[in-house]
């Protein structure tokens, strides 16, 4: 879904060039998906508070996490916290093409355990754009074969796909997930659960269908607009 989508992606406006119209995931679309404010003051790195000292040697995600795995009940201290915020933003929210866990991510841990506001929801949004951007790019340039990786949060493109082409890509939420949907308080709890059918088909398969149903993108109707009205989130 990702590779049909970026085919049609413009790097000078970030958005997707469908024949009805440009779209492109929005502030708003990332406040209803994730819970995060469309507002915030803007993030400098220089404010990181200096009475926390923090730093590590074990950069890949597993070493990472045995080496400052604490002991269970334990109190959780601020170091602890801030160690598992850095892994949190550079493995689960930005993805970081090192496949590592990125220092440049502890000021920002830094700030969010002692509770600074800034738009969080804003810096994601552009680094998406800036992560398809890159993957187009890359795109461009591979051969018949070739693979190519793609990094940066490509998590909130598949939410939004999900929720603008919901119907058009017969997805639906598995009957296990049913109970976890009704009591969802953000939009992305139904989205990330949302699955196509179990046709058997192969990746070029899906591709195939998937820029079909983009192809064919000539008319925008209501149920392609799902977050007109914010009801959750």
């Amino acid at each position: 879904m990702h590779l049909a989508a970026m085919h049609f992606y413009e790097n000078s406006t970030n958005t997707f060039q469908f024949k009805r119209e440009m779209m492109t995931p929005t502030l708003f679309d990332v406040a209803v998906i994730t819970g995060l404010r469309p507002t915030g003051g803007t993030y400098d790195p220089s404010k990181a508070s200096k009475n926390i000292s923090f730093d590590y040697n074990e950069n890949t995600f597993s070493k990472y996490i045995i080496k400052n795995q604490g002991a269970g009940g334990d109190e959780v201290s601020d170091e602890e916290h801030i160690t598992f915020l850095t892994l949190w933003l550079s493995h689960y929210n930005f993805c970081s093409s090192s496949l590592q866990v990125a220092k440049r991510f502890i000021p920002m841990a830094i700030q969010i355990h002692e509770g600074r506001q800034f738009g969080l929801g804003r810096l994601i949004l552009a680094s998406l754009y800036e992560s398809i951007g890159a993957a187009c790019d890359s795109l461009k340039k591979s051969k018949d074969g070739s693979s190519f990786l793609v990094a940066g949060p490509i998590w909130l493109l598949q939410l939004w796909l999900n929720a603008t082409f919901e119907n058009k890509m017969e997805l639906a939420v598995p009957e296990d997930y049913a109970a976890e949907v009704v009591a969802r308080q953000i939009e992305g709890t139904r989205l990330v659960r949302l699955a196509p059918p179990p046709k058997g088909q192969n990746s070029k398969q899906l591709f195939m269908k998937y820029m079909k149903i983009f192809l064919k993108f000539v008319e925008l109707i209501e149920e392609q607009t799902p977050f007109l009205e914010r009801k959750i989130g």
